[in-house]
């Protein structure tokens, strides 16, 4: 009988992050090197006051067991929910992807990866429209409206300050191969073109039917632009679509292996495209200045 849940990881309308494999990222980030403090405006886009903030904030240590501890920003709900999470996994929400490691954050002090901590913050109800909005890209692309307010109650609950170091991290380039796309197999979508009732919303944009067996371990994608994709592939290290490929398309992709690593994990030949290896402009924040939550 077929599994009923998903293979595809982060597909769904919850993401959530298994405490097991924050502690693996805590432990990494024990050993980073130094990270700066900005102010929270640096992250505002035209749509964003710099100013936005969550109605209420909730900070307290946590007694959470494993079978409890969740990351997630649900859409069409109220909140972000850090529950049994040391501090600095709010702290690269609050600055980055969620795919985007610990060693990102310089100069953290020792607590911030040891303590764990429970973090609610509400969204107050005139912000819920456009917060609703940005969650629908779940977890893996970049969300300023929760960076900014997550980055205000830091500075407020914290008294964080930091500043940015630019930086290139060994990561992935999705290319168009030798012959270019394949355009029988990578489709342009139209306005109203049919898409399957069970097919997910993913990042950014686009519908994916996910890989519910082993047997057929093929994703089904829709109204997917580039940018979506490589989202979608990207596993222990970033991938950035550099195809110029600026429509959306219709596609199957087949998943490979499932060991973090896109150039082996995903089969792109099909489609004209291949990923090659690439430094990918970033930056860290390096810690000015951070104090132990405040009490609520």
């Amino acid at each position: 009988m077929v599994n009923p849940r998903p293979f595809l990881l982060n597909a769904g309308r919850t993401i959530c992050l298994i405490g097991i494999s924050v502690v693996a990222v805590a432990s990494v980030l024990a050993q980073a090197g130094n990270t700066p403090v900005a102010t929270a405006a640096a992250d505002v886009d035209a749509t964003i006051r710099a100013d936005l903030a969550f109605e209420v904030v909730s900070i307290r240590p946590s007694n959470a067991g494993p079978e409890q501890w969740r990351l997630q920003v649900v859409p069409r709900g109220d909140r972000y929910e850090a529950i049994g999470m040391p501090l600095g996994v709010t702290i690269l929400m609050a600055y980055f992807p969620v795919r985007m490691g610990a060693d990102r954050i310089v100069e953290a002090p020792g607590w911030v990866w040891n303590d764990k901590y429970d973090i609610v913050g509400e969204v107050g109800e005139a912000d819920l429209p456009a917060w609703q909005k940005f969650s629908e890209r779940l977890l893996k692309a970049k969300n300023p409206m929760l960076q900014i307010m997550l980055q205000n109650a830091l500075a407020e609950r914290c008294k964080m300050a930091v500043h940015r170091v630019p930086t290139q991290i060994d990561g992935y380039a999705l290319v168009i191969a030798r012959h270019g796309p394949n355009r029988r197999n990578l489709i342009a979508s139209k306005p109203g073109d049919a898409i399957p009732d069970r097919a997910l919303n993913i990042a950014l944009d686009g519908r994916v039917v996910p890989i519910y067996s082993h047997d057929d371990p093929v994703l089904h994608f829709y109204q997917t632009s580039m940018a979506a994709l490589v989202l979608e592939i990207s596993g222990n290290q970033p991938v950035e679509d550099r195809t110029g490929l600026t429509g959306k398309y219709t596609f199957n992709l087949t998943r490979l292996g499932t060991e973090g690593i896109p150039a082996s994990d995903w089969d792109l030949a099909p489609l004209g495209l291949k990923l090659i290896h690439a430094k990918i402009p970033t930056e860290k924040i390096l810690i000015d200045h951070i104090e132990r939550p405040s009490p609520n």
